[in-house]
Order: C-alpha cells, then structure tokens, then sequence
C-alpha cells in the first residue's frame, strides 16, 4: 500500500505528513476548518474539555445512558457531572437538558448514540442562549448527517473514535476533534504533544495524545468508502426494520434521512438475557451496550445518584441487545438473524399468550 510505503521511508510514525494529510481531507469531509488527531476518542473529549478552561465547580451535562468515556473525562479535570435522562431513541432528553442548566453549567455533551444522531438544533439554541459549550460525542456516528450538515460540525468541536468497529475504524484506537474555533484548535495541538509547539517550546501541560501516522495513513485510504460503508449498514438495517415483528421487539425509531448510520442495531425486549441466550444457541453473535446506565456504575456512586433518578436510561439498560450490523453482512447472514429472531418472537408470544 502505498501510504504505508510513504509512512515508512520517512520514518515519521507519529504526527507527520500521513497525519496532516488525514487531519486535512477529514476535515473536509465533515465541513469544519480544523481536525486534530489524537489518541483515542477518549482523548478527543478529555483534551478538548481542558482546551475549553473548565475549573472545578464547573458543571457538565451528560446523558445517563452511553458509554463511560463520555462521563468519566469530566471528574479527570476536576468539573462537576451533571447527568440527564435520555429518550427511547437512546439520545438525550432535550427537556431535561433545559432543566438540568445551571449558572455553573458550561458545557453539554449530546452523544449521537448508536450512530443515530441526537436533536442537536435545540441544544445549539440552550447553549446560545446561556453561553454553554455544546461538545458533539460523535464517536459512533461518523458520517452521520441532520440536514445535510455533518454531526461534529454544530458544537464548538465533535469527537470522533476510530476505534476498530467504528464506521470508520482503525487497526487500533485514534481519535479526532473537528472546529471551526481557531484558537481552540491551536490549544488541542499543543496539549495532544505535552504542550509543545514546532518549535519545540513547552507552553502548556500537556498530554501524550498523539496519532500515529500508520493509523492516519490507514484511516485515509478508508475515508473515501465512509459514505458506502454506511450505506450498507443503513441498508441492513432497513432489512431488520422490515423484517422483525416490532409487536415483539422494540426496533430502532425511525430517523430522517442520513441521520442514522447505525453503528449498533440495537433491539429492546423485556426479557433480554433469554433473547440472547436464545441467539446464541443459534450462533447468532450479539451485545449489550450497555448494561448498566452510568448513573448507577459504581465509579460515579460519589455522586448519589440512585435507582429511578432516570428511568428511562435504565429501562434502556434492563432491555438492550445489539445484533450484527457491519458492512458486508450477506443477504444469508441477515436471513439467519432474523430467522432465529423470528423463532424466539413465536416462541415468546406463544410462551405470553
């Protein structure tokens, strides 16, 4: 591959020329001025956090039910979570957003969960209106669009993951933050290298946090598949929506157009555990994201929330299964999922009645 060749006559393996080259036709793609690369997904939304200046006592809103990078980077700083329930397309709840502002809150961190994007434009007017950050978690809805208009392009940044089963994945972890905040962006490329600029001046506390330029090379020759990739999970995902009893199965809501490319199809039933049971014994592969809404995991206890503070962020977690979705599935494979889906909701509803 020639990328990879160019990677290595160089000798350049982290940062470089592979990694502008990505950071540029990135940020092309997502229709922002500036993408910066970095380690993880993670570390996207922990370096942009403290690129933005949070102190302690500051408030950050999160959503109850999602994966922990989100929620986990904001004690690392020293700001204050603040979490809020989500709606039953697994996004989070814009009343409770409003009703969670306070005047320590500086930032919100809508996730588009499960590659559906969430309902960002009243985000943008509760954060224009209380001049609250809003910082897009993007990290598994890349390529996702509202409007035409790429998700990670409406906050003052959008994280992105390139972790391997990502919409665009690597051969390992990597991370993207994309702005348009010029300032912002000059922050985020000194602290992903210890705070150091080109000419090797340490200015600031920084982090290691750098993308190495055998992902970016990779990333790169992907990119331009990103939209039919996508394309083919919205296409199996279409198949299931069509073919699985939603009496039996609460499916994925329907979204407009572009604005769910489905990292996850995630189904919900009451009894869960024996669906996937039922699954497996088929050789049907299947997970849980995730089984415990963040709320409730024991690493967040300090902050006393309790059962039925967010109901629904919990019946979310009681009812989750995530079955295949990947790109390249075959019109076989999806047949034998919804087979074996298809056997259990006879056998439920026989079971019920």
């Amino acid at each position: 591959m020639a990328s990879l060749e160019d990677v290595f006559k160089t000798n350049t393996y982290i940062l470089g020329p592979a990694v502008s080259r990505f950071e540029h036709n990135f940020a092309e793609r997502m229709k922002v001025k500036h993408a910066i690369g970095v380690n993880s997904g993670t570390d996207a939304l922990l370096l942009t956090l403290h690129a933005l200046g949070l102190q302690p006592g500051d408030e950050v809103i999160v959503p109850a039910f999602g994966f922990v990078a989100t929620a986990d980077v904001v004690p690392r700083i020293g700001a204050t979570l603040v979490f809020v329930d989500v709606n039953q397309d697994f996004t989070i709840d814009v009343e409770a957003v409003k009703a969670a502002v306070t005047e320590r809150t500086r930032v919100i961190i809508p996730v588009h969960l499960f590659g559906r994007a969430c309902d960002i434009e009243p985000l943008v007017q509760i954060s224009a209106e209380h001049g609250i950050h809003l910082l897009e978690d993007c990290c598994q809805a890349t390529g996702a669009a509202i409007g035409g208009r790429p998700v990670g392009s409406f906050g003052i940044a959008g994280c992105f993951s390139f972790y391997p089963t990502k919409n665009l994945g690597g051969f390992g972890d990597g991370g993207m933050v994309t702005t348009n905040n010029d300032e912002l962006a000059a922050r985020l490329r000194l602290y992903r290298d210890h705070g150091r600029d080109a000419d090797g001046v340490f200015h600031e506390i920084g982090y290691n946090s750098r993308l190495d330029s055998v992902q970016a090379a990779l990333l790169d020759v992907k990119l331009p598949s990103l939209d039919e990739d996508n394309a083919d999970r919205i296409a199996n995902a279409a198949f299931y929506q069509e073919t699985l009893n939603p009496e039996v199965f609460a499916l994925p809501s329907l979204a407009p157009e572009g604005s769910h490319v489905y990292n996850l199809y995630t189904v919900r039933h009451s009894q869960r555990d024996q669906l996937r049971n039922f699954l497996k014994e088929r050789l049907v592969d299947t997970a849980i994201y995730y089984r415990r809404p963040l709320h409730l995991e024991p690493c967040f206890q300090y902050l006393g929330y309790v059962e039925g503070h967010f109901p629904v962020a919990e019946q979310m977690a009681r009812e989750v299964l995530s079955i295949p979705i990947a790109p390249g599935l075959t019109r076989k494979e999806l047949d034998e999922v919804a087979h074996a889906m298809d056997l259990f909701a006879k056998t439920y509803s026989t079971t019920a009645g």
